[in-house]
């Protein structure tokens, strides 16, 4: 049975577990590795694939997802939601890309008052990014696609410090990407299966000296790295998977603080006899819109 993270309502624990309870709301982490120490880590995606080499004896074990009325989960995969109980699990299920991108977000070591570009901003990933970094307390966030209507939603997060670049696949998109950042402190390159290397490279020109770029899309063109402009301005090229187990409660305190505002968020809601409509309806959505 396949299925990404979720939110789910705990039913039953085993005798071996501690510090759940039943009837407690929580988030399923789908993010799961083996922990022996001495050993490469086997790493799985509950529900979807295994990572590694040797993980297949992980996944088998833990081989169901989401996509069913009940799941049997790892409690070390099970983040309680106490924090922002407040708020419906239809929102709160957009903790499936909002994680991911925070996960990006700290690999690039984002601080407040940073200028941040997400490139590919404009899908669920990219655009999560940009809600989570504003919550994070960025001066600057310069969200990069090309879909425009797309690019002006996201820029009414905060009309103040939300700029959007249009590319248009030529020379100019690396001097409007540099004017509109100044310089930026990170790169947070979120595209998907693009054929080519320019609107990656587009960006990291636009990082200023000791800049950091993170990749966390899934880019299949081959990236010819400038090696002298890395080398004398001392940039930083990071690659990132998922994120580390307390992303989730990290986004919660900030859902529950009110920093990290969901209002933004639109859910499209499915029942699980539709599931195929709901997935159909996953691929057509741009921005801050889910299929749940």
């Amino acid at each position: 049975i396949p299925g990404p993270g979720a939110i789910g309502v705990v039913e039953a624990v085993a005798d071996n577990v501690f510090g759940l309870k039943l009837g407690q709301k929580v988030f399923c982490d789908l993010d799961m590795a083996s922990k022996t120490i001495g050993a490469p880590s086997d790493k799985i995606l509950i529900g979807i694939t295994a990572l590694t080499p040797n993980s297949q004896p992980l996944q088998q074990l833990w081989r169901d997802g989401t996509f069913a009325e009940k799941v049997c989960y790892p409690a070390e995969c099970l983040t309680p939601l106490e924090d922002a109980a407040n708020f419906e699990p239809t929102t709160l299920a957009s903790l499936n890309f909002l994680t991911i991108a925070y996960g990006g977000l700290l690999r690039g070591e984002v601080a407040p008052g940073q200028t941040l570009i997400v490139n590919g901003a404009t899908g669920c990933l990219g655009a999560s990014a940009v809600l989570v970094s504003l919550a994070m307390g960025v001066s600057k966030v310069i969200d990069v696609g090309r879909n425009q209507d797309t690019l002006n939603s996201l820029v009414q997060l905060d009309p103040r410090r939300v700029i959007s670049v249009a590319l248009a696949g030529n020379a100019e998109d690396i001097e409007q990407v540099k004017a509109a950042s100044g310089g930026a402190d990170v790169v947070l390159d979120c595209l998907g299966a693009v054929k080519t290397p320019d609107p990656v490279l587009t960006c990291i020109n636009a990082l200023r000296p000791g800049g950091t770029a993170v990749f966390i899309g899934g880019v299949e063109a081959e990236i010819p790295l400038p090696y002298l402009r890395i080398m004398l301005s001392e940039l930083t090229i990071k690659g990132v998977f998922m994120y580390p187990r307390h992303a989730p409660s990290d986004l919660l305190r900030m859902i529950a603080a009110g920093t990290l505002d969901l209002k933004a968020i639109k859910t499209h809601v499915f029942p699980l006899e539709r599931i195929g409509e709901a997935i159909d309806k996953a691929a057509t959505l741009r921005g801050l819109e889910y299929s749940i």
